[in-house]
């Protein structure tokens, strides 16, 4: 049976919220552009975007380390 892994299922969800709004934050930015208001919006998209490029890479590192770990593992055998 396979073992959980709530490190790495923790940090997808992580990362998929922050894509959610990044995507949200996108949409009104659209929808403030064309109202023209004001694009104080574009500067929390940029906060949102390099939280969003720190959680992919805790993700990625995460998998990394369990695809070695197996890899370990196999080669063991």
């Amino acid at each position: 049976m396979p073992r959980k892994q709530p490190k790495l299922i923790l940090a997808a969800y992580r990362a998929a919220e922050a894509r959610w709004i990044v995507a949200n934050q996108r949409g009104l930015i659209a929808m403030l552009k064309a109202k023209g208001e004001s694009l104080d919006a574009e500067g929390m998209l940029e906060v949102y975007l390099s939280s969003l490029k720190l959680l992919e890479d805790h993700e990625w590192k995460i998998r990394q380390a369990r695809k070695a770990k197996k890899s370990e593992t196999k080669k063991t055998k």
